[in-house]
């Protein structure tokens, strides 16, 4: 136990100055970030093609932001969907802190934004070509009114964001409970490995399957830092396919769709999100597995 300890602080603790400068960056960034008319204008304009590049930007502000738009008729269904698609949550900033895992994060950006793109735009041009949305200059302030929408961004309390606290320490916060995430991941995983064999924890993540992709995905909309900080660990033991690791965090939609379960009153809209969702990464999955 002691020596499995001491491998896994030997293995991670190069992550937390890594994490940190990342995160002052991402800090940097996010409250920095002014929403304009511009913003609003794109979206609509461009659909799924600006959602998708948003998307890839390593905060959960856009995916919210997408949800509050499509839930006021402002965005189309397939543009809020390339926005969670695009989403990795921590997956970057744990990549970027891992050297192991730096060669795959071009890829996986690429991965992940074809993917939103395609999926974004056959939702708009061929499942539901007759959506209706509002311009922006037709929106009635009273939609959704500045009070929910800080209920959305805020109140829902974002598990990895400190936004409350000056940049430097809300950094450090995020660095420390992400790496509290990879830490444990880390040990669990050990244990596993040394309890039950290698072998029997890849059969049991179906490592080699076909069908590993299905399992990544269901783990990935778990709304929590802790199911991108799973799936990168599993990807980094080989436990789990880079095809497998892209349909997982692309069903990682953030806080996009915790604001749909808190606002939408149609529930059947949102077993729709899900389904399309989980359909393309599924499917993604499958091919990228089988190709690379």
């Amino acid at each position: 136990m002691l020596d499995l300890l001491l491998d896994v602080v030997k293995d991670t603790w190069l992550m937390l100055p890594l994490l940190y400068i990342t995160y002052c960056i991402l800090e940097r960034f996010e409250r920095g970030q002014q929403t304009s008319d511009a913003l609003f204008f794109r979206l609509q304009k461009y659909g799924p093609l600006i959602g998708a590049g948003l998307g890839l930007i390593p905060q959960c502000g856009f995916s919210v932001l997408a949800a509050m738009l499509y839930l006021q008729n402002s965005v189309t269904l397939g543009t809020m969907i390339a926005v969670f698609i695009a989403t990795s949550d921590e997956a970057i900033p744990i990549i970027i802190s891992t050297p192991s895992m730096i060669p795959t994060l071009v890829p996986l950006l690429a991965a992940k934004f074809l993917i939103a793109l395609i999926t974004g735009y056959v939702v708009d041009r061929i499942l539901f070509p007759k959506q209706k949305i509002l311009l922006f200059e037709e929106m009635e302030e009273e939609d959704i009114d500045e009070e929910d929408y800080e209920e959305s961004s805020n109140g829902l309390d974002c598990p990895c964001c400190y936004t409350q606290y000056p940049l430097p320490i809300s950094a450090l916060l995020r660095t420390l409970k992400i790496y509290a995430f990879v830490f444990v991941t880390s040990f669990i995983l050990g244990l596993l490995v040394e309890w039950v064999g290698i072998e029997f924890l890849q059969k049991i993540l179906l490592t080699n399957s076909i069908f590993q992709p299905v399992l990544a995905s269901l783990i990935g909309f778990i709304p929590n830092c802790a199911a991108t900080v799973v799936l990168a660990q599993l990807f980094v033991l080989k436990s789990l396919s880079f095809g497998s690791l892209c349909a997982g965090l692309s069903t990682n939609a953030g806080l996009g769709l915790m604001v749909l379960f808190a606002y939408e009153t149609d529930k059947k809209e949102i077993g729709k999100v899900i389904s399309i969702m989980f359909v393309a990464a599924v499917v993604s999955g499958m091919i990228l597995q089988f190709i690379l």
